[in-house]
């Protein structure tokens, strides 16, 4: 009895991890990692910038070219590979790099270092890096700092349009610097806001011209106008002042207008210019009955 009891027990003992650990699985117990994620961003103008990381600490141990093999492609970190979004275009050590997010690999060398821009964003590790998945690759200096125990990422020399994306860990600091277009994309900000303004008084016109208040759409059509002409607005200006036309000058001057609203139709999107047909029409009406 005593014999069979002790020849079950290693059965017996795999049964209970096994048991225990499913237990634990089906309770999705979490234990912290020992290099915990850290998420850093920062504004550059307009354009934000996102690193994700894990970050992993000497503990006593060497390294660069121990723990961090040195001429080697490295995921800059721990666990998942680090990855770097940028919101809008950027220029990465004078080098283009479009808006999106990046696998951040580098290659750490004693005198230089490469920094790795890759689309490969979702690989743990640098296990499955691939060279062909490279969007850009800049090589900086690496300088000397104080002691750092836990990997970190962090900014300095903002500006308005430009910041540094700096790296330190044990007594290592290397980064790159980022450059944005920030007046370019406030001007093109400013360029679709304006080119939109029009609508608005476009609109209101709009509705006191069917709603039989000529003189109050006429005073919002000529705002609309000048915001920006195009054939909408220029069309439904040359309906208001025909219809406040007391002499044939002021006939002639609302098909003037007409005239400058067809001749618009060209600037219209290729999908809108077919049902810019009412312009047409009317002149040819109005003209027949001058």
């Amino acid at each position: 009895m005593n014999r069979r009891f002790v020849l079950s027990m290693p059965v017996l003992f795999t049964l209970i991890v096994f048991a225990v650990g499913s237990i634990l699985t089906a309770q999705g117990l979490e234990l912290p990692k020992l290099s915990q994620k850290a998420v850093i961003t920062q504004s550059v103008g307009l354009m934000d910038i996102t690193i994700t990381y894990h970050r992993p600490g000497v503990k006593g141990r060497v390294v660069w070219g121990g723990l961090v093999p040195w001429d080697t492609v490295w995921r800059t970190g721990a666990n998942n590979a680090t990855t770097i979004n940028f919101t809008k275009d950027v220029m990465i050590e004078g080098n283009k790099l479009p808006a999106g997010t990046y696998g951040l690999f580098t290659i750490p060398g004693k005198e230089e270092w490469t920094f790795i821009f890759s689309k490969q964003a979702n690989i743990w590790g640098s296990f499955a890096y691939k060279e062909d998945q490279d969007v850009l690759r800049v090589k900086v200096k690496p300088v000397t700092g104080p002691d750092c125990e836990w990997m970190q990422f962090y900014f300095t020399d903002l500006s308005a349009d430009s910041a540094k994306v700096v790296l330190q860990w044990e007594k290592i600091m290397v980064g790159f610097v980022v450059k944005a277009d920030t007046k370019g994309m406030i001007l093109a900000n400013i360029d679709r806001t304006m080119d939109r303004y029009w609508v608005t008084p476009y609109s209101a016109a709009e509705y006191a011209f069917d709603n039989g208040m000529p003189d109050k759409a006429k005073t919002l059509i000529d705002l609309s106008v000048s915001l920006k002409a195009n054939h909408w607005n220029m069309l439904l200006k040359a309906k208001i002042y025909k219809q406040l036309a007391k002499t044939k000058i002021e006939i002639g001057e609302a098909i003037k207008i007409l005239e400058k609203a067809n001749l618009l139709i060209k600037d219209l999107p290729q999908d809108d210019q077919q049902y810019a047909t009412e312009g047409p029409k009317l002149l040819e009406e109005w003209k027949a009955k001058k």
